[in-house]
């Protein structure tokens, strides 16, 4: 049996409802990584997972940082903080992962970026949509060319945020704390997914609304544009969708079709050609609307544990996670100049 010490000790910061999942991720990577450290200012909910998983407790970060146990850090909070705690993290000798986005500006991304190079520390975001057994399975047949030319892509996210975002007080619906509504949250997915599968964006337009009066974030967004392969696509992301939170992707090509939608059964589906009524179940992709999303999460979670430990790259690279928050400030440049196209 390996001891603790063996270990790579971990300190998580934030404990709110994402940290669940990345608890789990621990516990798969538990041959080779342990959680030595958790800190939230709530010190009742510290003290209570500090309990349950037997782990010393902090309120405050800066003395997690301090633990000589703490040999990374996994950064689970508001959207606002991630380059403060992410740089004072990698400034005290730990590797990084950090909830996407990677930091709140592309800027503050090469910031980080540099100290983990120049420190020879593994940095990195914890992005699900490269463990989603569907997706896995896409790019499987995508770099076989199951669809021949991909012509037009789309991509949808949604579910509600009404809880949140009728709530003044949670940092989600506060624009100094989220940094903006569906698009930094949500599109991080969706940007790093068209990435990984079909390379860069070449130009974008970009339409926001806001439904929910009590927020002061957008609820509600839209992206179109071009790939520089010359395939079209749109993003759109929804936080008014009174539905269990779930992902779609459709993939029109010039020889098929893939069609990936997280609450249908089967969720993955490949259709031939328009005379295929039907479409073909992607195999090995099971119908599990409750648990696919955390259980990507906690994959990605186990896997940065792993790479710590093996002292191995980062599964998902930082450059990629810096590309999204490029994209992102794109999105938000063609709001504010009334929705016009942006090139890259």
């Amino acid at each position: 049996m390996i001891l603790d010490q063996a270990r790579a000790g971990f300190g998580l910061i934030g404990l709110g409802a994402i940290s669940r999942a990345h608890l789990q991720g621990y516990l798969q990577a538990a041959a080779h990584a342990r959680v030595a450290a958790v800190c939230d200012l709530d010190a009742a909910l510290a003290r209570r997972v500090g309990r349950e998983i037997g782990a010393r407790v902090y309120t405050d970060y800066a003395e997690l940082l301090k633990d000589s146990d703490v040999e990374a850090v996994d950064v689970a909070l508001p959207h606002n903080l991630h380059y403060e705690v992410g740089r004072r993290a990698l400034e005290s000798g730990k590797h990084v992962i950090i909830e996407k986005p990677l930091a709140p500006t592309v800027r503050e991304c090469d910031s980080l970026i540099e100290i983990a190079r120049s420190r020879s520390l593994l940095l990195s975001v914890s992005e699900n949509a490269r463990f989603v057994k569907a997706y896995i399975e896409v790019e499987k047949l995508l770099r076989q060319g199951a669809i021949g030319t991909p012509r037009l892509i789309r991509t949808l996210i949604y579910g509600s945020e009404l809880v949140n975002l009728t709530n003044p007080a949670h940092w989600r619906a506060r624009a100094a704390a989220s940094l903006g509504g569906a698009i930094v949250d949500s599109s991080p997915h969706s940007f790093y997914l068209l990435k990984w599968l079909f390379g860069e964006i070449a130009t974008l337009n970009a339409f926001t609304a806001k439904l929910i009066a009590e927020s002061e974030v957008e609820d509600n967004a839209l992206v179109t544009g071009r790939m520089t392969s010359g395939a079209l696509f749109t993003a759109q992301f929804t936080f008014t969708a009174e539905i269990p939170w779930g992902e779609r992707l459709e993939l029109y090509g010039s020889e098929g079709t893939l069609i990936v939608d997280q609450l249908r059964d089967p969720p993955a589906i490949h259709f031939r050609g328009k005379t295929d009524m039907t479409g073909q179940p992607l195999e090995g992709v099971a119908f599990d609307p409750a648990g696919w999303k955390s259980a990507s999460i906690a994959t990605s979670v186990a896997e940065f544990a792993a790479a710590v430990a093996h002292k191995r790259p980062a599964p998902i690279n930082p450059l990629d996670a810096r590309y999204v928050m490029l994209v992102i400030e794109k999105c938000y440049e063609s709001v504010r100049d009334s929705n016009r196209a942006v090139t890259f």
